[in-house]
């Protein structure tokens, strides 16, 4: 649904889960593959599970959270403007009524990498601070990356902040 200008319609879909945790998709099945060289070994098998749970635990909980937060909103993003359509109605914020965007971001996403080792690495997300003093968050469940996808809106203010755990 991108118009003419390249507007980017954000909006949660399986799309997205699944750019978010390829790595950690790619993790398991690398775990069980060395499981099954190790011919399933119940005390390999053991220490396996408890990383996992230890792993994707945070990453659950993240997930939830986002999800609660962006659950049947949708964004465009426009050069010059951020539509948000939720229950029905549409408002249109301008460029000039936004302070500034600010991105929280995992270290490695920080440095622009796509690789990370934990599932919580993935997790990042944006506040649009409008002059109104009203916030808007924007979850990587609208988006695998939210700051690139806001980072085309011209005139308005990025800031990157790094957070090891990226809690709304």
């Amino acid at each position: 649904m991108a118009g003419i200008q390249g507007d980017k319609t954000l909006r949660i879909n399986i799309r997205n889960f699944l750019s978010l945790h390829l790595p950690t998709i790619i993790l398991i099945l690398v775990g069980i593959g060395i499981l099954s060289y190790l011919s399933f070994d119940k005390y390999f098998v053991q220490v396996f599970v408890v990383m996992w749970i230890l792993d994707l635990l945070p990453a659950l909980y993240l997930h939830s959270t986002y999800l609660s937060k962006n659950q049947g909103e949708e964004y465009e993003v426009r050069d010059s403007e951020l539509i948000r359509r939720k229950d029905g109605e549409e408002t249109i914020y301008k460029n000039d009524e936004i302070e500034k965007i600010i991105f929280y971001l995992s270290p490695a996403l920080y440095k622009n990498s796509n690789f990370h080792l934990l599932a919580i690495e993935g997790y990042h997300y944006a506040v649009v601070k409008l002059k109104s003093g009203e916030e808007l968050t924007l979850t990587c469940l609208l988006s695998p990356r939210i700051d690139k996808s806001l980072k085309q809106m011209r005139g308005v203010l990025f800031e990157k902040r790094k957070r090891l755990f990226c809690m709304i």
